[in-house]
């Protein structure tokens, strides 16, 4: 099977490359380049469309809270470079569908829906206070299309060794190539530096590769890419005995769910602290 074979660093540095999701834009839009664009979602740090401006092509669950790994304000002007979570006062929808501004990430809470082609201030509610925006979004529950829900996986607990997967690790792979469509996630090499009992030694855990390589930043499609399967690993946790997701600097454990995501502070730089790959480990006996 193909988690079973020995595979290294090298091996990961396979594209995964993917189409962004929601409206489909303009040929001419040139993403995240601090120009508003036909085809493009346009936020302002100033009301009235003033400041720095960011521009999307994608629908984003969540604009990120520090650098590297937030969406910032790209033009020339007062707010440039400042992460765009909870700093935007007005928007620009340049797109052909309508799209909704979210107070929570993972578009949830307060909303704001923007009409194509409208050139809006946020409401009072969002101001300062966006963290999500959903293209083809009404504000009804409609927008971007989502994951199916994967069935329980059926494995017992258990421990192998790297580069095998448990039976359990091997179902939650399956699910994700199946449902998701990503297919370049590896339990990797046995980490002679790392416990025997750890996750990925035990073969408990996937690395999932989203940029173009180990090593190398993701675009702005790939990061949202990243985050629609980590928070699908979020949503589907008890069904696919997943233990935590990181993702972009941010981790998500079942035992702290309550705390949502949280900085990541086991790694730093771009593969240590998660940037080109999603991290998931799966319940297991050692609970590493």
């Amino acid at each position: 099977m193909r988690l079973f074979q020995r595979i290294t660093i090298a091996a990961l540095m396979g594209a995964m490359v993917s189409a962004s999701f929601g409206a489909a834009t303009a040929s001419a839009a040139t993403a995240r380049n601090g120009v508003c664009e036909a085809g493009e979602f346009c936020l302002y740090y100033n009301s009235d469309h003033q400041g720095s401006l960011s521009d999307f092509t994608t629908s984003i669950p969540d604009y990120g809270d520090s650098q590297p790994s937030c969406y910032e304000f790209k033009s020339a002007g007062n707010g440039q470079g400042l992460c765009v979570k909870n700093e935007a006062a007005a928007a620009w929808n340049r797109t052909t569908g309508p799209v909704t501004v979210y107070y929570n990430s993972e578009y949830g809470g307060a909303k704001q829906t923007i009409a194509a082609g409208a050139k809006v201030n946020l409401s009072a509610s969002l101001k300062n206070e966006n963290a999500s925006h959903r293209l083809n979004d009404s504000g009804t529950g409609g927008g971007a299309p989502t994951y199916a829900a994967p069935p329980n996986n059926p494995h017992p607990s258990a421990a192998t060794r790297a580069p095998s997967a448990t039976a359990r690790t091997q179902f939650v792979d399956d699910q994700i190539a199946r449902l998701t469509g990503e297919k370049q996630c590896w339990v990797g090499d046995y980490r002679p530096g790392q416990p025997s009992t750890s996750n990925h030694n035990t073969g408990n855990a996937l690395d999932c590769t989203i940029s173009n390589a180990i090593g190398s930043y993701p675009s702005e499609a790939q990061k949202a890419q990243g985050w629609k399967l980590a928070y699908w690993l979020q949503k589907y946790a008890a069904a696919l005995d997943v233990r935590y997701v990181i993702w972009q600097g941010k981790i998500w454990s079942v035992a702290r769910a309550s705390e949502g995501w949280r900085t990541y502070t086991g790694g730093s730089g771009v593969t240590g602290g998660h940037y080109d790959h999603v991290h998931v480990s799966v319940q297991n006996p050692y609970g590493d």
